[in-house]
């Protein structure tokens, strides 16, 4: 609870605090295969993994075409729910950690013991939905035809998420590779590299060290 205090109201937290407590798990940088290590091999019961701190990336393959998602402190994991292999279409997961991760493994026992405050499950269950609304976000901007508003759309998406206010416009702290960004988007790397000169000559989206950007566009003009 300490560690995610919006999960419960604060009238809540003094008993849960002493009930709520998860296993975890730490992930390094690089690949990660969440089905390995320290994680059991069935997971009846469990609500699911919940990031506390840091920053992965999931990579979704489907016959040779890729598409990622960024996920960070807050988001609920279910790796084991994958495609099983009834589908028509083959798919596979691939995980990558940005940077140290910590993860709380909300297993079959916390799950018992969070059984006693519903309103835990249910900011889960909305976490989860917003989750779905922010793919739904990525899918309508690889609908633009033009690079700049994809990019544009994205950043502003990802300020949304992790962005901080500052004197010199929105500061956004994550390590992006042109790569992922590619990815993202659904543009081609050699797009996303020249487009982004382009918004960067504009003032627009400005990249400030590796793990550092800077949004200056005024959030009511238009994307294109």
């Amino acid at each position: 609870m300490d560690e995610d205090p919006a999960l419960l109201g604060n009238h809540e937290r003094p008993l849960a605090r002493r009930e709520l407590i998860a296993r975890e798990l730490l992930v390094r940088t690089g690949a990660w295969t969440p089905l390995t290590d320290d994680l059991p091999r069935a997971f009846d019961g469990w609500l699911g993994l919940l990031v506390l701190d840091g920053l992965l990336v999931r990579q979704t393959e489907v016959n040779g075409l890729r598409c990622s998602e960024l996920l960070g402190p807050g988001d609920l994991l279910r790796p084991w729910d994958e495609t099983g292999t009834e589908a028509t279409l083959e798919s596979s997961a691939h995980w990558r950690a940005l940077q140290p991760t910590r993860i709380a493994l909300l297993d079959a026992g916390f799950a018992r013991r969070a059984a006693r405050w519903p309103a835990l499950t249910a900011e889960l269950l909305q976490r989860t939905v917003a989750r779905s609304r922010s793919l739904s976000v990525l899918l309508a901007l690889t609908q633009a035809r033009r690079a700049d508003v994809r990019l544009r759309t994205l950043f502003w998406h990802l300020a949304d998420r992790w962005g901080r206010v500052t004197p010199n416009g929105i500061v956004l702290p994550l390590s992006l590779t042109h790569d992922l960004i590619a990815q993202l988007t659904g543009l081609r790397r050699p797009s996303v590299s020249l487009t982004l000169g382009e918004l960067e000559r504009a003032g627009e989206i400005v990249r400030v060290g590796r793990a550092r950007w800077v949004l200056t566009t005024p959030r009511g003009s238009s994307p294109a």
